[in-house]
């Protein structure tokens, strides 16, 4: 009589090895979903940051009934911006003549404070131009900010430069 053994796993060793393989497909299933998620855009990210602003100035028109008085003119919202023309941390067009300073924005950026956090970071930058920004004008406080190609919604396109440089606003009337 001649017997073949056959080698058998240990009930523990085939659970070890079935848990295992479900790990490993689980960890690579959360892998390929990391890598093909979307991330948002420049440009989305640039209107996430107007529409955070938006919700703070509306903040701050509930406490008050009025948004922040200041005169008209350009004010940097946030911090970070890049080092530019006269040696300041400038937004809007930066490096050149038509640039808001980040200092000239604080007495406004104080008073949004007093109602909130205010949103960080500022979006990336576009032919020279970064944001975000608001302009105090006779038609309200314009919040603008540089776009490439086009701009998100609800941002709508005020001016562009016919070389993908185009300047969005979300517009809050007085």
């Amino acid at each position: 009589m001649s017997s073949t053994s056959r080698a058998r796993l240990h009930p523990a060793a085939l659970t070890a090895l079935i848990v295992g393989g479900v790990v490993i497909l689980g960890a690579l299933g959360f892998l390929a979903w990391v890598l093909t998620s979307t991330q948002p855009t420049p440009n989305q990210q640039a209107t996430q940051k107007l529409v955070q602003w938006q919700e703070i100035f509306e903040k701050y028109r509930s406490a008050h009934g009025t948004l922040p008085d200041m005169p008209a003119g350009g004010y940097c919202l946030g911090t970070g911006f890049p080092l530019g023309s006269g040696g300041t941390a400038n937004c809007r067009d930066y490096d050149a003549a038509t640039y808001y300073t980040e200092e000239a924005g604080a007495p406004l950026r104080e008073a949004l404070a007093s109602v909130g956090e205010l949103p960080q970071g500022v979006s990336a930058a576009v032919r020279g131009t970064v944001g975000p920004y608001a302009l105090y004008d006779d038609a309200g406080v314009r919040l603008l900010t540089a776009e490439d190609g086009a701009c998100e919604a609800p941002a709508v396109e005020v001016w562009n430069d016919g070389g993908g440089l185009f300047i969005c606003q979300i517009l809050l009337t007085r």
